[in-house]
């Protein structure tokens, strides 16, 4: 971790940060820092890393000094190349102290992960961010494996439930099933155990889940043909899914509200989608003008999802697609059409400060147009979720843990989901 720019991330109060420290006892992961004299008492717990210097004052060695081990790792970079980096990425004659401690970072990155490449540099260091990938394909030209908070977060979740490990905090596990249960039940509260469409609708959010983090596997085990075919076969899973969610959604609305418009004994055309399901919509506007409002505010949402979901179960399914750039950037994607293109940036897609696809994982080269599966399924999930509870407010749910809150109940799940909105890991 690089200890000053998360040190001034905790003074801020990042949560995120925060959140990370928590697991520092974690026996699943080991975190070191670089060297500061910090003031707070999380981060100053973390075991900091021993850099040791020849006669001349050039660093020759990283030592590391846990509870069960100690180590020593060579550092072979001479200092006036580190500072020539320095200044050409910080594109300026001379380097402040700690810009420079931030540059020789990366490189003890480097003599670390020439040892073992398991594992990453956690900053909030925007120089060495925005510079990430052009360290790996130039010099020190090796993995380095430079993340955000955020970031390493996530690879820290997908790597323990890769290894069955699922922490609601960082002392405490629990099973696979009763993590996605959590998952779901903090994301939408607004839901409540009921008949059998509110119970189906609970059943797809918790596969959508799990097909993200199957996704995520994918995406950080690397570029080949069998991590292409499994992330395709989540993909897939994952838009069967979420337009049977929206399903969920529109079929306990009919039944509820008894709306009655027509062909309505048609099961198709009891849909979100504004094509098939036309007449129910305009039924649904009469009855309840504010849940048709907020359909049509996510209408862009359900446009691509149904547009995905016409490719991937009843047409061609999109071509795919592995991409290298420069050395060290590499993904699956599938090549989709500029309508998909233009579908998914309308659902308020953005560009990325670190990455070369969008937060949707969209990508572009000359004419042709990329789609990176594991990215969009975050952000379109994150747009379901904030639709979805929603959409179950405006039916009448009211948010449960709010309810169990105002009633003054002491309860083991309540608690646990404190817990876990605070101290989880993952999506």
């Amino acid at each position: 971790m690089d200890s000053r720019s998360l040190d001034s991330l905790l003074a801020k109060g990042d949560q995120n940060t925060r959140t990370l420290l928590r697991y520092s006892r974690c026996e699943l992961f080991e975190l070191i820092r670089t060297p500061l004299d910090t003031n707070d008492d999380e981060l100053r717990d973390v075991p900091a890393l021993i850099e040791e210097f020849d006669d001349k004052g050039n660093l020759i060695g990283i030592q590391i000094v846990l509870a069960k081990c100690r180590s020593l790792t060579a550092f072979g970079y001479r200092m006036q190349d580190i500072e020539k980096i320095g200044r050409a990425i910080h594109n300026k004659e001379s380097l402040s102290v700690d810009e420079k401690e931030a540059v020789v970072g990366i490189f003890i990155q480097a003599a670390l992960n020439r040892v073992d490449d398991m594992n990453i540099l956690v900053t909030d260091n925007n120089v060495l961010l925005r510079n990430r990938l052009w360290f790996e394909s130039h010099f020190p030209g090796c993995l380095l494996n430079v993340v955000t908070v955020e970031e390493a977060k996530e690879i820290m979740d997908l790597f323990s439930k890769y290894r069955s490990k699922y922490y609601v905090s960082s002392n405490y596990l629990c099973n696979k099933g009763a993590w996605y249960w959590f998952s779901f039940r903090s994301k939408i509260p607004n839901y409540h155990v009921g008949d059998n469409i509110l119970n189906a609708l609970a059943s797809r959010f918790v596969y959508l889940l799990m097909s993200i983090d199957e996704m995520g596997f994918q995406y950080y085990s690397g570029v080949n043909n069998d991590t292409m075919e499994s992330t395709l076969y989540h993909f897939n899973c994952f838009i069967s899914l979420a337009s049977g969610i929206f399903d969920s959604l529109a079929i306990r609305t009919k039944n509820q509200l008894n709306l009655k418009f027509e062909d309505d004994t048609i099961p198709a055309r009891t849909s979100l989608n504004p094509k098939a399901g036309k007449e129910f919509l305009k039924a649904l506007k009469d009855k309840n003008p504010n849940l048709r409002k907020h359909i049509t505010d996510y209408v862009h949402l359900t446009k691509v999802i149904y547009h995905l979901r016409e490719l991937v179960i009843h047409r061609e399914m999109p071509p795919k697609a592995g991409f290298e750039m420069h050395r060290e950037w590499k993904a699956n994607f599938i090549e989709v059409d500029k309508n998909t293109i233009d579908l998914v940036s309308s659902c308020g897609d953005r560009n990325q400060e670190y990455e070369p696809m969008t937060q949707s994982g969209l990508y572009k080269l000359d004419t042709n147009y990329f789609l990176e599966p594991f990215h969009f399924a975050k952000s379109a999930a994150s747009l379901l979720v904030s639709f979805s509870n929603r959409y179950l407010e405006l039916l009448g749910f009211s948010d449960f843990i709010e309810d169990m809150e105002r009633q003054g109940k002491k309860d083991v799940f309540l608690s646990t989901m404190k817990i876990f909105k605070r101290d989880n890991l993952g999506f």
